[in-house]
This record gives C-alpha cells, structure tokens and sequence, in this order.
C-alpha cells in the first residue's frame, strides 16, 4: 500500500478539455478526485453527451491560418479571449508567434506566448498583428461579468471590437472571427445572438469578407448550411468568418 502512495498518479479533464488534462501526483483532496473520478466515472448515456461548435471553430481557425500563412515562424497572431481556449497554445505550439489577451490568468506559458491581461478594447498594443482570431469572444463584449468584467446591456462593445480588430491588422493581415447566429433575435443570457443580416451588416462596416460559412447543430452533429434551414436556438448555429480590413 505504502508503495502505491509513493507512485501515486491520478488525472482528470482540466476545464479546457481535451488536449488539457489535471495531473495529481500527491495524495490529498484534488488527488482523491481525480483517482475517484478514473475509478468511478460511468458510461454517459448518448443522449446526454453534447458535441459544441468548437469541434468547427479550431479545425477551421487553422485550415484558415495554414491557408493565408506559409511561414509560422513569422507571423504574429492574436487571440482574443484565450482563457477557456488552447488555441494561442496550439498555435505556439506549431511555431507561430503567438499573443494572447484575456479579462483572466491563464495558466500556461510556452516560448511562443505572449499571454496578456487586460480588457481588449483599452489594451495598447506595440504591434500589428498578421492575423487576429476570436472564437465565439465578441458576442460577450459587454456581458461578461462571469469572466471578471460587467454586465452592460444596450452596448456596442462588438462593434468597437471589430473596428479596433480592423485597425490593429497589418497591411495583408487576415482576421478570424466565429459567433453564435440564428434564424431570428434571440435574448441571450450572457451573450449576444446575431442573424445572418446582423453580423454581416457590422463586419463589412470595417472588412471585406474572403469566405463565411455557416454551421447547424441538429442530432448533435454539426452540418453546413446553405440559409434555407437557419437554427431557432443560439446555441444550434455557430457563424465564422474570414476577414481583410478594407
């Protein structure tokens, strides 16, 4: 038994998932919740098991930036809102300059990330950047007192976003930008819903739009739609973008 301690292992999923997980190699209290949670945790049903936009979003974001950039080591991208995200991590990861800025602390370093605190919108940045991505960020701008910032209905954080988005891009830089859509306005409890009208409407005030798609949930698989079969619900439609400032 003593020697079991001594080797003592145990990991559960850290809250940004996969490819993240929480180490404990000491016996204490997180070290029981992982050992229990490897030893106990049941089979979840199918209807139970949820498959969110960001199985799009990631996969997307990089066919984009491999697409636009040949040279990883030589482009700077920004992400916006990394703190529930490994995407600024990926892209250090394969070599890209990486910059990141969260309302929040985020945990990991790697030689490739600068990692900021601090509110976008105030943030002066001493660079242009190559690329900029948001992923399902801006629809919070303004109602984002759950991440450490306030609630401020009537706002038009998002528009003064993708304006200062634009402004902050290189000449031939490119931005990414994904946020939740529907068929009609729907009332959000912590973010914004935006139609096709909508979102389109605000990003060509400051971009030209290279390539949109649009995605639907239905059955818990996501699908590519072509406008006739819009999501009622926010959370069943997911819009990205990829943008060069005009």
């Amino acid at each position: 038994m003593f020697k079991s301690i001594r080797n003592f292992k145990a990991s559960y999923p850290y809250p940004l998932e996969y490819p993240i997980k929480a180490v404990i190699e000491k016996v204490g209290l997180r070290g029981v919740v992982a050992w229990a949670y490897q030893k106990f945790s049941l089979p979840v049903a199918k209807e139970n098991l949820v498959i969110n936009e960001r199985i799009l979003e990631f996969p997307i974001a990089h066919q984009w930036l491999g697409r636009c950039f040949s040279n990883p080591q030589n482009t700077n991208i920004l992400e916006i809102g990394h703190v529930a995200s490994s995407f600024s991590l990926e892209l250090a990861s394969i070599g890209f300059q990486s910059t990141a800025i969260d309302l929040r602390d985020y945990p990991f370093t790697h030689p490739n990330l600068v990692s900021l605190k601090g509110d976008f919108l105030k943030y002066n940045f001493d660079k242009k950047f190559d690329g900029i991505v948001s992923l399902s960020v801006i629809e919070h701008f303004g109602f984002s007192q759950r991440y450490g910032g306030k609630d401020e209905p009537g706002n038009d954080y998002d528009v003064q976003a993708f304006a200062k988005i634009a402004s902050s891009l290189a000449g031939e830089g490119r931005a990414i930008i994904s946020v939740p859509y529907a068929k009609s306005f729907c009332e959000g409890v912590w973010y914004r819903v935006y139609t096709r009208k909508d979102i389109e409407s605000k990003l060509e005030q400051f971009f030209t739009i290279e390539e949109k798609r649009y995605y639907i949930r239905k059955d818990n698989q996501w699908v590519l739609t072509d406008g006739n079969n819009d999501p009622e619900k926010p959370f069943d439609g997911v819009a990205l973008f990829l943008l060069y400032k005009k």
